[in-house]
C-alpha cells in the first residue's frame, strides 16, 4: 500500500508554517498545520496512518514547541526533505519525528516529550 507523503507541523506560526509549505511544494507532499484541538488525537491518525483511529487519548496537551512530524518519506526522501526546508529558508527545526509502528498510537505530547528526552540524552552524553 502507497503512503502519502504528509507533514504535520505543531505549533507552527502562520509565517513559518507559510515558508514550510513554500519549500517543500515541489516534492509533492501534503503539509498540514494542526490545530490545538486535534492534540489529543494519535499522530498516526493525523498522518493517515491505515488502522489508527481518531480517538482522543488523555494525554493530548500542549508543549509550546515547534515539533515537525513526517510519514511517506524514505531515508533519501527526508535528507531531501530537510534540504529543502533549509534552502526554503525554514531553517532549523529541532523537534522532528518520523511516524512508526510503535509511535503511531501516541498523541503529540508524548512523542514530543520521548523527542525532547532523546536531545537532552544526546547533549548529556557528548
Amino acid at each position: 500500500m502507497k503512503t502519502n507523503k504528509i507533514l504535520l507541523l505543531y505549533n507552527f506560526g502562520s509565517e513559518r508554517a507559510a515558508l514550510v509549505k513554500n519549500a517543500v511544494a515541489p516534492l509533492g507532499c501534503t503539509v498540514r498545520t494542526v490545530s490545538k484541538k486535534e492534540y489529543a488525537l494519535p499522530v498516526g491518525a493525523l498522518a493517515g496512518v491505515p488502522g489508527i483511529p481518531h480517538l482522543k487519548q488523555p494525554d493530548g496537551g500542549d508543549f509550546g514547541c515547534e515539533m515537525l512530524v513526517i510519514n511517506g518519506f524514505s531515508g533519501e526522501g527526508i535528507d531531501i526533505l530537510i534540504g529543502a526546508l533549509y534552502r526554503g529558508g525554514v531553517g532549523r527545526i529541532p523537534y522532528k519525528a518520523v511516524v512508526t509502528e510503535t509511535n503511531a498510537c501516541w498523541t503529540p505530547a508524548r512523542l514530543f516529550g520521548e523527542i525532547k528526552a532523546e536531545h537532552e540524552a544526546m547533549k548529556g552524553a557528548g
